[in-house]
């Protein structure tokens, strides 16, 4: 992700290729910290080989992953953050509070969960947090089908 650049809107069917390179990004971390564990512990730094060797773990865990996403992006308080962070530009964790009106500490809390599902990044050197190609992938796609529905509604009330 690019801090200070924002990127085209995706479409819908680019919904399911960011949210998989989102999760093989998210994976990843995960796996080197785990590989890290496992040298030191065991010494050998087999799970890794094994892992990368066996595709249904592998797309299991990017299909869990992705869950663990939409799961955290789809919370109505967690769809105001992201619906507030613009993709690639900071925004004030002040802002974010006034928005959702939380205090700081339940903020952070799902600030967190927001950032280790991948949806968002912190600037912590400026106080800031900014969305990722995935959060605002998925903030398009709710509000897009909503729009969608809304418009539906309107003409079968005609």
């Amino acid at each position: 992700m690019s801090i200070g650049k924002q990127s085209a809107k995706p479409s819908e069917t680019d919904l399911g290729r960011i949210l998989g390179l989102t999760a093989a990004d998210v994976i990843r971390l995960h796996m080197s910290v785990i590989d890290r564990e496992d040298r030191l512990e065991s010494g050998t730094g087999s799970w890794l080989s094994s892992f990368a060797g066996d595709g249904t773990v592998r797309s299991a865990a990017a299909r869990e992953s992705v869950l663990r996403s939409v799961h955290t992006a789809t919370d109505a308080t967690n769809f105001l953050i992201l619906s507030s962070l613009s993709e690639g530009v900071g925004t004030p964790i002040e802002t974010i509070e006034r928005v959702t009106g939380l205090s700081r500490l339940p903020l952070a809390e799902r600030i967190g969960d927001l950032v280790s599902a991948g949806l968002a990044v912190k600037i912590p050197e400026a106080n800031q947090v900014a969305g990722t190609p995935a959060g605002t992938a998925i903030v398009g796609l709710v509000n897009s089908a909503g729009e969608t529905g809304g418009r539906d509604l309107a003409r079968n009330e005609r």
